[in-house]
């Protein structure tokens, strides 16, 4: 969105979605929340883009071009800054933060990796986090033609239906491989996009809804979607697993999860205006945070040491710093170079 289009509480939501992505990626050793926050992270961040995507007028050819400029260059230049910076400090430093077992990727495999741009693959580990850029670029593309010609209401719960079915067949029945740019998981995310587009096309009428209304409907989902993790496991969606209870389960559970989240984000109107810059500057985030965090996880004796006494509490201190560098950097990088970040020239 234009920054004169941008509505508050879509940017909190999109902040905490980051915020509960990079902090599920410093978590270590903590059985409930880290379960919890993989249950709805990456679908809350999905279905964010969803809430705001709009074709109008665009042809392909200049949609391809934005998406890529925005997307795929920051994701090719970040990938190559990481595949340099693992082929120098080799796999020890990311090892400290893994743990467990290991293996190293040579030069040619991480590039091999950064083309082909599946996690599942195992080629990279220079920079696990990446894997989301190339997804929601292919599932973009996928939604360009899905919403082309129609874009209404209906429609679009007709594609969040058929789209969630789609997806639970390919997934408990096929099992799609490993495709290029994640195409599989952009396919089993692509219900929730459907759904934030749902979203989008109520959110006028909901959010003049009555706070207690909208407080009813974030504490019935929320404690819904909650108690449904509870013995479902560890999802992972570089291994597109989805649970114990598998893929339909995994489906209705994360959905009253973001639905909660909506919920309460739609309590604040005008968002929370710090949180919104977060909001608006996620791009960035979702590039550069592994580096902050294998300094603070990897390197730096105090933080690790508190990680290790107060898992909960010290991951939280390390995750508003780690955005924080990650925010300070891109603002240095929009006006030097802001094609970097998929910017252009302010």
């Amino acid at each position: 969105m234009k920054q004169a289009e941008r509505i508050g509480w879509i940017d909190t939501l999109r902040a905490f979605a980051v915020f509960a992505i990079v902090l599920g990626h410093t978590l270590r050793n903590v059985t409930v929340v880290y379960p919890w926050l993989y249950s709805f992270h990456v679908p809350l961040c999905v279905l964010t883009s969803g809430i705001v995507f709009h074709v109008g007028q665009k042809k392909f050819g200049t949609f391809l071009k934005e998406k890529f400029r925005a997307l795929m260059i920051p994701y090719y230049c970040f990938a190559l800054i990481s595949i340099a910076l693992y082929a120098i400090l080799g796999s020890k430093m990311e090892k400290t933060v893994e743990g467990g077992w290991w293996y190293d990727v040579s030069p040619l495999q991480s590039v091999i990796g950064m083309l082909y741009a599946n996690s599942g693959t195992g080629l990279m580990r220079w920079n696990m986090p990446l894997w989301y850029i190339p997804m929601i670029f292919v599932l973009l593309l996928m939604a360009f033609w899905i919403f082309r010609s129609k874009d209404d209401l209906k429609w679009n719960i007709t594609v969040f239906l058929s789209s969630a079915l789609v997806a639970f067949i390919l997934c408990e029945e096929i099992k799609l491989p490993n495709l290029p740019f994640g195409l599989e998981t952009a396919i089993y995310m692509f219900p929730f996009f459907a759904l934030g587009k749902v979203i989008g096309s109520i959110k006028g009428k909901f959010t003049r809804k009555s706070i207690l209304a909208k407080i009813a409907v974030t504490v019935g989902c929320l404690a819904v979607g909650t108690f449904m993790t509870i013995g479902n496991g560890q999802v992972s969606y570089n291994a597109d697993s989805y649970g114990t209870h598998g893929f339909g389960y995994f489906l209705v559970m994360a959905t009253m999860l973001c639905v909660g989240f909506v919920s309460l984000a739609m309590c604040f109107p005008n968002g929370v205006t710090p949180i919104n810059y977060v909001g608006r500057n996620t791009v960035g985030i979702m590039i550069m945070h592994k580096f902050p965090i294998l300094f603070f996880v990897g390197l730096f004796p105090i933080s690790k040491k508190l990680i290790g006494t107060y898992p909960l509490v010290a991951s939280i201190m390390v995750v508003i710093l780690s955005i924080g560098m990650c925010l300070a950097v891109s603002e240095v990088i929009y006006r030097v170079c802001p094609i970097v970040l998929g910017r252009r020239k302010r």
